[in-house]
């Protein structure tokens, strides 16, 4: 055989396996089974994950939000799909008792695997120019994001996370850059940084192809939101093991000065999507998420009285 036909034999993807892997293999199907509650670390990490938004009472969040996703309401694993049961709520105003009020922020907040804001915006890193040569530079002869240029693209920024993980946000960012159905409008966008020269042929374009700009800049957006998530972000995903404890972004919002922006709004409907919980304090009773997401995809709980003047840092020094 010459030395040619030797590179051409296929690597060989069989391997033997050990008496002691082939034991371990069975007891984990006996006492790991989907049904059986009982589950080793990281078992559905490969598995598909879908999100199943509670609808819950004020009360409810505190309960479910400390309870790990299997104790929850709507957890279910099928067919190699794990439900995760989430919350998505907005809290406005302040309760009559206000020391319960701040009890509850505080339970929330020290939760593990728990992020906490009460500026905006979340993400306060500039965005990279030209992304919208980029975003172009990615899609296929139907318009859309092609997954495999997005992953091996130089752009793409999430290659030291779980191969599954990254597949799985690569998915979400396609689906996301079709302009998803929550969104109140379609013209919604960030300010893109853009080149001089990069300016003047878009200017050029929009005069030629005015028909759908308004979407495709919220497209090139939302995209570009996505693919630059701050490192907190990333490590709140890699960190979920889905049936222990759900992690959390936790929002205080005393409308000081600067709102939610639609980047923000990007982020945490895109950490929704991946199972997480996302719960907004608004004493002030003035609207952030809803400027931008229809109020159909999170609960609403109103409580006894809006303050216009809680700032935290006063109101969780008692």
């Amino acid at each position: 055989m010459s030395n040619n036909d030797k590179f051409k034999e296929p690597y060989t993807k069989t391997r033997t396996e050990t008496q002691a892997f082939k034991a371990s293999e069975e007891i984990n199907e006996i006492l790991h089974d989907e049904e059986s509650g009982c589950y080793k670390p990281w078992q559905f990490i490969d598995y598909n994950i879908k999100k199943d938004t509670l609808k819950t009472t004020y009360d409810e969040i505190v309960l479910w939000g400390t309870q790990e996703a299997m104790i929850r309401p709507g957890w279910n694993v099928q067919n190699k799909e794990v439900t995760i049961p989430n919350i998505f709520s907005k809290v406005i105003g302040v309760h009559e008792n206000v020391k319960q009020y701040k009890n509850d922020i505080s339970t929330l907040i020290q939760q593990e695997n728990t992020l906490f804001y009460k500026k905006f915006p979340m993400n306060r890193k500039r965005y990279p120019k030209d992304m919208n040569r980029v975003y172009k530079s990615l899609l296929d002869v139907r318009g859309r994001i092609n997954k495999e240029k997005l992953m091996t693209s130089e752009h793409w920024k999430y290659s030291k996370l779980n191969p599954v993980l990254q597949n799985r946000m690569a998915d979400k960012i396609i689906e996301f850059s079709d302009i998803s159905s929550f969104w109140k409008y379609r013209n919604f966008s960030i300010k893109l940084r853009m080149s001089i020269i990069n300016r003047i042929l878009d200017f050029i374009s929009s005069l030629i192809y005015d028909g759908g700009r308004s979407e495709r800049i919220m497209r090139i957006s939302i995209f570009t939101v996505l693919t630059n998530l701050n490192e907190d972000m990333l490590n709140l995903l890699q960190k979920f093991d889905y049936p222990m404890k759900v992690p959390k972004i936790i929002i205080y919002n005393n409308n000081n000065k600067r709102n939610l922006t639609f980047a923000d709004a990007v982020t945490l409907m895109f950490m929704n999507s991946m199972g997480v919980d996302i719960v907004i304090y608004n004493p002030t009773g003035t609207s952030d998420i809803e400027n931008y997401v229809k109020e159909e995809n999170y609960d609403i709980h109103r409580l006894y009285e809006t303050r216009n003047s809680l700032p935290f840092w006063r109101f969780f020094n008692w």
